[in-house]
């Protein structure tokens, strides 16, 4: 039994490192309306890596890009919002990708 116990022990350490690894880069992405009115979006990752020239793109509900910028040296991207409903969508690379709704945009 003891062996047995000893052959999962490594398979399975394995896994956990490797779990732990594809989690320990994950993207930070919010966004808040300012006092002007402007909506300020705020990203990074989660092992504190900075989203530097990362893409942003506001898009509408069909999903046509009405802006497009990127996040600028303080991790932040600031935009007038458009009028109706949009969304706004962090490309952060290699499936790093978190869209937030307007409706879920708030002061």
């Amino acid at each position: 039994m003891k062996l047995m116990d000893s052959a999962l022990r490594i398979p399975m350490a394995g896994a956990l490192l490797v779990c732990h690894a594809a989690f320990a880069h994950g993207p930070v992405f919010d966004c808040y309306i300012k006092g002007d009115g402007r909506v300020a979006c705020e990203a990074g990752f989660t092992d504190g890596s900075s989203a530097v020239g990362r893409q942003i793109h506001v898009q509408d509900p069909s999903n046509k890009v009405l802006l497009q910028g990127e996040i600028d040296k303080d991790n932040t991207y600031t935009f007038q919002p458009p009028a109706g409903n949009y969304s706004v969508v962090f490309l952060g690379g290699a499936g790093h990708e978190i869209t937030i709704q307007s409706s879920d945009i708030s002061r």
